[in-house]
């Protein structure tokens, strides 16, 4: 009985040193497979996407004007331009703020017309704003109802 349990002990130890033995032999294995990975290198070149993958694109919409405070400056424009005595006025400069914005600028060059559809004016403006100073010109025309409607608004 003596003799078997050391039979016994000495094939649970085999065993165990069997499976520390294979542990070693994976995770050397591991560690070669992963360094002949590391060995071939790695260039940014072949990180680039393959253009051949791509299958087609759609372009992105075109879409109006949704900078509120560049809606409230047209408005405020617009009021002026359709509000002013053209007799008056003339080729004077107008200048304009919206107090809601923090925008100004100077309306120049108000031309008035008169056409089968109704009375338009073309004018150009300065616009000063925290997005910088630009230059637009436009038109705004009256509607049969009697409103302004701005047609056109657009940087020069």
């Amino acid at each position: 009985m003596a003799f078997e349990n050391v039979r016994l002990a000495n094939r649970s130890a085999i065993g165990s040193s069997v499976v520390a033995r294979c542990g070693r032999v994976a995770a050397v294995l591991t560690l070669c497979v992963v360094a002949g990975c590391a060995m071939k290198g790695f260039s940014i070149e072949k990180a680039v996407p393959d253009p051949t993958t791509i299958t087609g694109s759609v372009p992105a919409a075109q879409q109006a004007e949704t900078d509120n405070g560049k809606l409230s400056d047209q408005l405020t424009i617009r009021n002026i331009v359709s509000a002013l005595d053209f007799r008056k006025w003339g080729e004077t400069p107008i200048p304009w703020a919206n107090p809601e914005t923090g925008s100004q600028g100077t309306i120049t060059t108000v031309a008035e017309t008169e056409t089968d559809a109704g009375l338009c004016r073309r004018f150009q403006t300065s616009r000063e704003a925290f997005d910088g100073v630009s230059l637009y010109s436009g038109e705004t025309c009256m509607e049969r109802d009697g409103a302004w409607m701005l047609r056109s608004f657009a940087p020069l």
